[in-house]
């Protein structure tokens, strides 16, 4: 009987070793690694927004500051380099479509004149410097701003012949006149990875295009002191706040 016991005894004993054994070796689960997101790459992508600046024709000291404002939309293709710092360099190129502009005058009788500034086509080529935080990339920008404007001006014909406002007993007109203007840019905005192609952000820009002469012939101005306000001179500026969304490849 005791030698039944001792032999009982030991089998247990064994059964709990080989199972320490087992949970001892058994293997550890594998790690999973962690791929920190890169900004380096190229990208195409669309934008829409919102734009409102000013028009000013500074060679007629009678001319209002216009107000303008107006909707856009367009393309844009750039490339980004991410160094070990997390520093992002980046190069960028786009274009937009729409109409930032003012219709002004030609409301009531004092004021037979009416006009029109518009900024339509245009777009920038940028530098962008900014600083990862694995998907969310805020950054600074700037660069060359090119754009087509198209500045208008006429005499109501409903108007002549009035004994008041500034083109009495004068003759009826319209001009206008399309100038290619080119100035700067900067801005900032921030982007953010939603996948490791696809990427959504926001920007600000601020566009400046300086003075840009632009002749607009008033018949009713010829010669003398004022001939000046037939060779004007505009004063342009917008500002635009966009949102965008990217390709990376």
């Amino acid at each position: 009987m005791k030698k039944i016991v001792a032999l009982l005894a030991m089998t247990v004993l064994s059964g709990q070793a080989f199972a320490a054994d087992a949970i001892v070796s058994a293997p550890e689960p594998a790690a999973v690694e962690y791929s920190a997101f890169s900004w380096t790459g190229a990208y195409i992508g669309a934008h829409a927004g919102y734009g409102w600046g000013k028009s000013h024709d500074v060679n007629n000291p009678d001319a209002r500051e216009q107000k303008t404002k107006g909707g856009f939309g367009g393309l844009q293709a750039g490339y980004n380099w991410q160094f070990d710092n997390n520093v992002v360099l980046g190069a960028e190129a786009d274009v937009s479509f729409g109409s930032v502009k003012k219709n002004w005058g030609g409301a009531n009788v004092n004021d037979p004149y009416y006009g029109s500034d518009k900024l339509s086509t245009n777009g920038t080529v940028r530098a962008r410097l900014g600083y990862a935080v694995d998907r969310f990339l805020p950054f600074v920008t700037g660069g060359l701003a090119w754009g087509q404007s198209k500045y208008s001006l006429g005499c109501d014909s409903a108007r002549v012949g009035a004994t008041i406002g500034n083109c009495y007993s004068k003759a009826a007109f319209e001009t206008s006149e399309k100038k290619n203007i080119v100035g700067w840019t900067a801005g900032a905005g921030v982007e953010y990875a939603v996948t490791d192609n696809w990427t959504i952000k926001t920007e600000y820009l601020h566009k400046n295009f300086g003075k840009n002469g632009v002749s607009l012939i008033d018949p009713n101005i010829v010669g003398g002191a004022k001939d000046h306000i037939n060779n004007r001179n505009f004063k342009t500026s917008v500002n635009e706040v966009r949102i965008g969304v990217n390709y990376k490849f």
